[in-house]
């Protein structure tokens, strides 16, 4: 049957001839969405999980372009969907706008709600400007926010010989430290972390793809319950385990009276080659109702892995 449409004619095409050709659509597609610009890159296959994972994309043409200087609109961006940031839980009075927490960042852009997110998380200046480049020491820092936001560390006085470390500012010279400790970050041959230099989008994408998987170790070694018991703690233990090479998964375990109580390491004091663990309840929510029902909860800290861990008694 032929249908008309302006003047032109249009033939219906059999099934089998459409479903090829849907398929050679697709062929095409998905090929094209791969980024054509970072082969040989040393981060290519962290870019590419990245990409699959929707929290990397590419401009116009389809390019990451890998060399280019990271932004801060792109930086945030990618911190807060590495590590898979929410404002889950969070209670606002009104709806949160980035204008709110920022004097040059605008309202409705690609980047207003990763910059809303990182507000709670990030430690970000109120006078960012989404289009400056974001330099190597001030990603770490954000960086080392975010995870920690997730997941506590305590990693003192670690020995590690970095060249430039007095290029470092002492504001971020810890957040620095922990990612090289943790794989996150690394040196260049020369032991150089170059702190003042603009990171790339390459760089950004490995060091967020190996804080994720590095969170993702946690989760598997065990890493603290959420909020779930606190108040009278009883049967506390303390666990450690390796991380890495220089660094130990400590985690803390109680029972509590019933799942609304959760746990927290409140300080960690070092002397004398021990990390004394100071540990507090976290308090139900006066608003639900729990099973009253014995509930193991759980905490973890990361410490260096030359300090015993201890835990400290109550005063």
């Amino acid at each position: 049957m032929m249908n008309t449409r302006r003047g032109c004619r249009y033939r219906r095409l059999p099934a089998a001839m459409f479903a090829a050709g849907l398929l050679i659509w697709l062929s095409f597609v998905g090929s094209a969405a791969a980024f054509p610009d970072i082969q040989g890159d040393p981060n290519a296959d962290r870019i590419r999980h990245l990409q699959e994972e929707g929290v990397v994309s590419g401009d116009a043409n389809g390019r990451f372009r890998p060399d280019d200087r990271l932004t801060y609109a792109e930086g945030v961006s990618m911190i807060v969907k590495g590590l898979k940031l929410g404002l889950d839980g969070i209670r606002f009075v009104k709806e949160p706008k980035a204008s709110d927490s920022y004097d040059f960042v605008l309202d409705g852009k690609w980047y207003s709600d990763a910059f809303i997110t990182a507000s709670f998380y990030l430690d970000m200046p109120r006078s960012v400007k989404p289009d400056l480049s974001m330099t190597r020491e001030r990603f770490a820092y954000h960086l080392y926010r975010g995870i920690s936001s997730k997941a506590g560390f305590a990693l003192p006085k670690p020995k590690l010989v970095i060249e430039d470390a007095a290029d470092i500012a002492p504001e971020y010279r810890e957040s620095v430290q922990l990612l090289l400790l943790a794989g996150i970050a690394e040196l260049d041959k020369d032991r150089r972390f170059e702190p003042k230099r603009a990171i790339t989008r390459s760089e950004a994408a490995g060091m967020v793809y190996e804080a994720s998987a590095f969170l993702r170790q946690l989760e598997a070694s065990g890493k603290p319950a959420k909020a779930s018991d606190p108040s009278p703690l009883t049967d506390l233990k303390l666990e450690s385990a390796p991380l890495t090479g220089e660094v130990n998964t400590v985690t803390v375990r109680a029972t509590a009276p019933h799942p609304g109580y959760g746990i927290r390491v409140a300080s960690i004091v070092f002397d004398q080659g021990k990390a004394f663990l100071h540990v507090e309840p976290v308090m139900p929510n006066p608003d639900r109702i729990y099973p009253q029902v014995l509930t193991e909860v759980s905490t973890a800290v990361y410490i260096g892995s030359e300090y015993k861990p201890v835990l400290a008694l109550p005063e």
